[in-house]
Parts: C-alpha cells; structure tokens; sequence
C-alpha cells in the first residue's frame, strides 16, 4: 500500500513532536512522504511563515523523499518538496520506483539538498561519494545479479574520442557510434585528455563537442558497471581524473551539440556547458535508480544548477524522457535547433 497523502493540518500536527514522522524512511513503513495541501484555504489552516519554515526545515531533514502536489503549498514550505507535482496521479509512477528502490531514492534526494547550496566542486565530491555508498548496496547488487542488459559490442579499432583543431576551435567528438557512444574508460580517458588541452592552451578560446553516429551517447557503458573490485578505488578513480570537473571549470569556453538520445552521463557531462545545443530529435533521460544507483557523472550538480533540485529529482524518480522543446523549457538546453543540422550549419553555431 503507498502512503497516506498528508493534508497540511495532518503535517501540522505531525510535527508537534519528535516522533511524528518517525515512519517515513526506507527501514521504515513509509518509503516516502505524500503532501497535499491544496484544501488548507477552504479548511481554515492558517500558519505563520516561520512555522511553515520549521515544518520544511523537518521536511527536508527526512531520510526520504517528499512528493508535494503543487497547487495550494505555501511558499514557505517548498524547500521541503523534493518533486512538485500537478496532480496525485502523478505519483504513481515514482511511488513505484522508489518503492522498488528506496535506499537509492533516499540518498537521492538527501543528496540534492545537500548539493543546492553548496560550492559545486564539494557537490561533486559529495556525488561521488553518494554514489559510491549506493555501488556497495543490495540494490544496485540486486540489480547485477539479474543483468544489467548490457548489449553486445564489437569494438571498432580507433580513438574513442576524435579531436581536431581548426584554429582557436577545438572539436571533440564521442566516436563509439556502433555502442551508441556509451561513455566507457576510454572515452572517459580520452576526453580527460582532450579537455586538459583545452585547459592548458588558452589561445583555443572554444570547444565543441559532439557525437557521432545516431545519437550523442546512451550513458555509461553497461558492459562496465561494477568491474573496479571494491567502491573506495572507484570513488578514487573518480577523484583522480574528473571530468565533471574539467567541465565544470572549462565551462564559459564550452558548447555541447546535442541529438538522439542523451541518457545518463549523455546529458550530465553535456549540462555543465555553458551553451548546450539540441536537435529536435533529442530526448534526455535519467534512469539509473532502475540499478539501484542516482546519476553519477555529474548530474546532481549541472542537472540541478539548471533546471533546479525538484526537477531534478523528478527526472531520476519518474526515469521518464523528455524531448528537446521541455529541454529548452526547463532551462536544460539553450536553444533547438532543425534535426539534421551540422556543426558547419550557421544555425548550429553561436559563433567563435
């Protein structure tokens, strides 16, 4: 059974004392918390704002996450809403998936808060430890242990990232098109490599990185998942060559073109540009609490510095994709541009 959704008096009253919202967490009867307050008006409730900030203050310290319906919460309590939602039917699916996934759920959404106000180069330490915990859990074995569906590649000799200099312009292009671009080590390596020369050359005042084949990347390789022997070399691994870091430092000189599918660290890597194009073919999605893991190339920090924490957290707890024009919407991508379009098409460049 899900749980009860909360009116704001229930929530009230619930935080009268210390234990009561002691049963919402994932060792717990309840994996999540379901607010509604949408009647309060018509019900009399009347609180002052710094009850309310209290009641987020609680809210957001909860070992789980807290799905909000949108219309009729206080201001004052949204920093306690991990998801705003339009209606109760919305909940069904991410009521299903954190009810599969709870520990990762959880860690989720403590990780966001965590995240929002803090400097992103500790967000990104924080991530990766974040991931690290979920890596050694039960979920993400469990996830394992019945296959992770990962496909069949045949490996085509070559650079795993082509990189070519046309005056002050860098381009970088993912060049795994027969694995859809999974983002395995090598690529990882190389484009470590190629954003270190971009760092080490100022007279390149802009880089431009792309995919080849039918979509920019399908995220990180599956055939990889789990193969470092113990979770702390991984966390070490991460931390000794970062390129979330690269990026996140490189930014305001980088330009991500976007089409096909960008799955996982497909859109993670790519947010932390400082202008990210997307044809109108492109679709974005988040899926990893499926394995029992949240995103882990840096997408709890570029994801969320655009398009904020609770979407953020929709995206990871709902798995759902959205298109190129919600893209734009929500701040994740800057401008779409005609499917088909190239990197030498004016309408696909902002210029040097």
């Amino acid at each position: 059974t899900q749980p009860p959704w909360l009116s704001l008096g229930e929530l009230m009253a619930a935080c009268e004392t210390p234990f009561g919202l002691e049963h919402y967490s994932p060792l717990m009867k309840w994996p999540c918390l379901l607010l509604d307050c949408s009647d309060a008006a018509s019900n009399g409730v009347n609180v002052q704002a710094a009850e309310l900030h209290a009641v987020a203050m609680r809210l957001r310290a909860l070992p789980c996450p807290v799905l909000a319906l949108e219309g009729g919460l206080p201001e004052a309590l949204l920093p306690g809403a991990d998801v705003l939602l339009e209606t109760r039917a919305a909940a069904q699916i991410l009521l299903r998936n954190i009810a599969q996934h709870p520990l990762a759920a959880m860690t989720l959404v403590q990780l966001l808060r965590h995240n929002e106000h803090i400097e992103p180069q500790q967000a990104l330490l924080a991530e990766s430890l974040a991931y690290t915990s979920l890596q050694g859990g039960a979920e993400f074995r469990a996830a394992e242990a019945a296959g992770l569906g990962a496909p069949q590649v045949q490996e085509v000799p070559g650079p795993a990232v082509l990189v070519l200099r046309a005056g002050s312009q860098l381009e970088l292009r993912l060049n795994r098109p027969q694995a859809r671009n999974a983002y395995n080590t090598t690529m990882r390596n190389e484009l470590f490599a190629a954003l270190q020369l971009l760092q080490a050359d100022t007279t390149l005042t802009r880089a431009v990185v792309s995919g080849e084949g039918s979509c920019f990347s399908v995220g990180g390789d599956l055939a990889e998942f789990g193969q470092v022997a113990d979770t702390a070399t991984a966390h070490a691994i991460r931390s000794v060559a970062s390129v979330p870091a690269l990026l996140l430092q490189l930014a305001p000189r980088l330009e991500f073109h976007l089409h096909g599918a960008c799955i996982g660290a497909g859109i993670e890597l790519a947010a932390f540009a400082g202008r990210v194009l997307a044809q109108e073919n492109t679709f974005m999605q988040l899926p990893e609490l499926r394995f029992g893991l949240l995103p882990g190339a840096g997408g709890t920090v570029s994801i969320a510095r655009r398009i904020g924490r609770q979407r953020t957290a929709w995206l990871v707890l709902s798995g759902r994709r959205i298109r190129a024009a919600t893209a734009v919407e929500w701040g994740l991508v800057d401008e779409v541009v005609p499917r088909g379009a190239t990197q030498g098409d004016a309408r696909y460049s902002s210029g040097g």
